[in-house]
C-alpha cells in the first residue's frame, strides 16, 4: 500500500511538472526569440545603421536642394515667371541652413543621451518594449499594404514602410539599453521607476531621430521627384506638380530640423523630470539629516 502510494505521489507530481511545462511553454518559445533577436540586433549594428541612414539623409538633402531648384527652373520657363525661379534660389539657402542645424543637433543630442543615464529595476520591462515592438513593426506593415491595396493611395504603403523601420530600430533600442545609457539593476523605488519608463521613451525616441531623419529625407526626395516628373506633362498636370511640390518641400523641411526640434523637446521635457526627481529625492535626504541631528 505505501508502495502504491508513493508510486501515486511521484505520478501526480510528474502531472504537475508537465502542467506547468505546458502553461509556460509559449513563454519559454518567446524567450528563445528574444534570445536569438538578441544577437542579431547588437548595439555595434545599431550605430552602423545611424551612421548610414543618417548619412543618406544629408547626401538626400542635397539632391533635394538640387532638385527642388532645377524644378523652380524649369517651372519659371514654361510659366514665364521670374518668381519661380527665385523661389528655387530661396529653396537652396533653406535646405543648407536646415542641413547645417541638423548636423550640430544631431551630436548633441548625442552628447544629451549620453550625459543623463537612468535607472531601470527590470529587464523584462525593456524586452517586452523590444518583443512588442518587433511584432507591432510587422502588423502595421501588413495593415498598410492590404489598405494600399484597397485603394487607399501610395502614401499609406509609404507610411507604413517608415513606421516598420522606426518600430525594428525602436526594438534594438530596447534590447542595447547601454546604447541610451539606462542601467538595469536593484534599488529603484517605484516613483524613481516611472521616471526611468518615460525616460526610456523619451531617449529611445530621441536615439531614433537620425533614422527618422534618413529615412524621411529619402522618401521626400522620391516624392519630389515624382512631382518632378510632371513638370514636363500638360498645364494642369504642372500646377498640381507645383501644389504637390511645395507640401512636399514642408514636409522636408519639417523632417530636416527633426534633429534640432527633438533637442529642445527633449531639454525642456528632461527639466521637468529633474524637477520631479528632486521631489522624489525629498524625503530620503530628510531622513538623513534626523540621522545626523539625533547622532
Amino acid at each position: 500500500m505505501a508502495e502504491k502510494k508513493s508510486w501515486k505521489a511521484e505520478s501526480s507530481k510528474e502531472k504537475k511538472k508537465k502542467v506547468i511545462f505546458d502553461h509556460h511553454l509559449c513563454v519559454n518559445i518567446l524567450d528563445k526569440f528574444i534570445d536569438f533577436a538578441k544577437k542579431k540586433m547588437t548595439e555595434k549594428a545599431l550605430d552602423f545603421f545611424i551612421k548610414w541612414v543618417s548619412r543618406i539623409g544629408h547626401f538626400g538633402l542635397l539632391a533635394v536642394a538640387a532638385l527642388g531648384f532645377l524644378f523652380a527652373f524649369i517651372v519659371a520657363i514654361r510659366s514665364n515667371s521670374f518668381n519661380a525661379f527665385l523661389y528655387g534660389c530661396a529653396w537652396v539657402i533653406v535646405v543648407m541652413v536646415i542641413q547645417y542645424t541638423a548636423q550640430k543637433f544631431s551630436k548633441a543630442g548625442e552628447a544629451l543621451i549620453k550625459n543623463n543615464p537612468a535607472l531601470l529595476s527590470s529587464k523584462a520591462f525593456i524586452d517586452c518594449i523590444g518583443f512588442l515592438a518587433l511584432i507591432g513593426s510587422v502588423i502595421l506593415l501588413v495593415i498598410s499594404f492590404v489598405q494600399t491595396v484597397q485603394g487607399a493611395g501610395i502614401q499609406t504603403l509609404i507610411i507604413g514602410i517608415l513606421w516598420f523601420f522606426l518600430l525594428e530600430f525602436f526594438s534594438f533600442v530596447a534590447f542595447n539599453p547601454g546604447s541610451i545609457t539606462m542601467n538595469v539593476g536593484k534599488g529603484a523605488s517605484a516613483g524613481q521607476e516611472a521616471i526611468g519608463i518615460v525616460v526610456f521613451f523619451l531617449k529611445g525616441a530621441m536615439k531614433l531621430i537620425p533614422i527618422a531623419f534618413g529615412i524621411g529625407i529619402f522618401i521626400g526626395f522620391i516624392l519630389l521627384f515624382i512631382d518632378f516628373i510632371s513638370v514636363f506633362s500638360n498645364e494642369f498636370r504642372v500646377t498640381a506638380s507645383c501644389a504637390n511640390a511645395r507640401t512636399t518641400a514642408t514636409q522636408i523641411a519639417f523632417i530636416g530640423l527633426l534633429p534640432f526640434l527633438s533637442y529642445i523637446f527633449f531639454v525642456l521635457f528632461y527639466l521637468a523630470i529633474d524637477v520631479i526627481r528632486a521631489i522624489l529625492a525629498v524625503p530620503g535626504k530628510l531622513d538623513e539629516v534626523i540621522k545626523k541631528l539625533k547622532s
